[in-house]
């Protein structure tokens, strides 16, 4: 295999530390930059062509890129032909799916062994899109059974982006500037989900989202 140039984005210094570390270990695979802001990242791509870009799903420090959906369209659209791999805890089916039909070369679940890095790194190299083991695009049950992952997978790719927002501290009108969406949409948004998440109020709301670490 010829040598495979990597570019990581990640805004823990540890996980980003430890991902080129054991990166540094593979045979042909070669990190040539490390970035924890998107901004850094864009301004390199600008100039230098990797042959892959590993990139968390959740940057929150970047105002400028924001993150995300919306950052990874722009990746691929500001930068055709790239092989993107997206590293995130979500396991979201309806959020996953956007993210392939956005066009990325494989999403990582960060927990899954680091062997699926690996793993995800051939089979990209080869031109072919890398799955998950673990990613099922239609997993249903019964409504009386529902369980705490069921019930976070029914939330649309929009209530999902609202809620992460929301539960990061920032208001309807903030959020609705963010997503370029209008007060009203935003808000039906996060009532939509409010109601397939089975919760009230915004206590609530706050409340099971950090209990359930469904945005960590």
């Amino acid at each position: 295999m010829k040598m495979l140039r990597i570019v990581l984005l990640d805004d823990h210094q540890v996980v980003l530390a430890g991902m080129k570390d054991f990166l540094d270990q593979i045979p042909n695979v070669r990190v040539e930059k490390t970035f924890s802001i998107s901004t850094d990242l864009i301004s390199y791509l600008r100039e230098n062509k990797p042959d892959i870009v590993i990139t968390d799903y959740n940057m929150p420090r970047d105002d400028t890129y924001q993150d995300g959906l919306k950052f990874v369209d722009f990746l691929l659209r500001s930068f055709p032909g790239m092989k993107l791999l997206v590293l995130t805890m979500i396991s979201n089916p309806m959020i996953v799916s956007a993210l392939y039909d956005a066009g990325v070369a494989g999403v990582i679940f960060k927990q899954d062994p680091l062997s699926e890095v690996q793993a995800a790194l051939r089979i990209v190299s080869n031109n072919n899109k890398y799955y998950p083991p673990s990613f099922t695009k239609n997993t249903r049950r019964d409504k009386n059974e529902m369980s705490l992952q069921d019930r976070v997978n029914k939330l649309s790719p929009r209530e999902y982006e609202v809620l992460r927002y929301f539960i990061a501290g920032e208001s309807i009108t903030q959020i609705a500037e963010k997503l370029n969406r209008s007060t009203k949409t935003v808000s039906l948004q996060k009532n939509s989900a409010m109601n397939k998440l089975n919760v009230e109020s915004n206590q609530d709301l706050i409340r099971f989202c950090v209990d359930n670490n469904i945005f960590d």
